[in-house]
């Protein structure tokens, strides 16, 4: 009897430590999938915060994408390219051409004036010392 005894004892610590043991392992198993999960749901979470604010961009941009559009479509807008790419003028208008030459009497003075400075140093010093002062 002493011996049925000793081996209840021993069948019962045995048998508390292995549920003891499978039960620590299934927490550890239960903890890491739901550690995972809740991993996955914040960057799904994330990734839907990403696109909400890229949606908004893209809205951003096609609204001011459908405003050009509008204005390229516009009278002004054409009018105003066919006058700065092919030099078109407006009904009842007139052109007028600015000549930037100014008078001849300038230009001659200019040329004499740019022949001096072009003379060699030599040439320079030369006229300095014995060209005749007027």
């Amino acid at each position: 009897m002493l011996t049925k005894n000793k081996n209840k004892k021993l069948i019962g610590k045995f048998s508390f430590r292995f549920v003891g043991a499978v039960m620590l392992i299934v927490v550890f198993v239960l903890g890491s999938a739901l550690s995972k999960e809740v991993y996955r749901e914040y960057m799904i979470k994330k990734d839907i915060d990403t696109l909400k604010t890229q949606i908004e961009s893209m809205k951003k941009d096609n609204y001011e994408l459908s405003q050009l559009i509008q204005y390229y479509q516009t009278d002004q807008y054409k009018e105003s390219e066919a006058r700065a790419r092919l030099n078109l003028k407006g009904d009842g208008e007139k052109v007028v051409m600015i000549d930037n030459k100014k008078n001849n009497v300038e230009d001659v003075q200019k040329t004499a004036d740019q022949q001096k400075n072009d003379a060699l140093n030599y040439q320079k010093w030369w006229s300095y010392f014995f060209a005749s002062r007027g």
